[in-house]
């Protein structure tokens, strides 16, 4: 029998999303869900440059063990021109104080104390990027009350 082929990350995205106040929508089957409104983002490059195209909202839910999920649908408008939807769904988890911290504005957390990953699906039709519209991307995060980073690799 061969070695199994392991995968690699190559970054391919880092995506930086404001967002606006939350709305609490309460406990729900599937626990305490919330909307965030998504100010404005932005990728900075150098492979993949560009800014949203559109108010998005993050909607979360933390489940009864404590982890957090997350989704959202964003549109990223290229500075090449054209546009990458970006469906992105994630998990997050950790210590309930490293998490209680994460939604107070005047602390910073170290992203190495919790848990923030997830899968980014890419939909394009902008010939230099449609090889993503087949491929496996992944993120790693962070976050802050007022801000989402995203760290996308392409998984290869």
């Amino acid at each position: 029998m061969t070695a199994p082929n392991t995968p690699t990350l190559e970054p391919i995205l880092r995506l930086g999303l404001t967002l606006g106040p939350a709305i609490e929508i309460g406990s729900v089957p599937e626990g305490d869900r919330i909307v965030t409104t998504v100010l404005g983002g932005a990728a900075p490059g150098p492979d993949i440059e560009g800014t949203l195209a559109a108010r998005s909202t993050v909607v979360s839910v933390t489940r009864p063990d404590g982890c957090t999920e997350f989704s959202s649908d964003l549109v990223l408008e290229l500075a090449t021109g054209g546009y990458l939807s970006l469906d992105y769904r994630g998990v997050q988890f950790g210590p309930a104080e490293v998490i209680d911290a994460l939604n107070d504005p005047d602390r910073e957390v170290d992203p190495a104390t919790y848990y923030f990953r997830g899968t980014l699906r890419v939909s394009t039709a902008v010939p230099k990027f449609t090889y993503l519209n087949r491929a496996l991307v992944v993120t790693s995060g962070s976050r802050s009350a007022e801000a989402v980073v995203l760290d996308a690799f392409l998984v290869t």
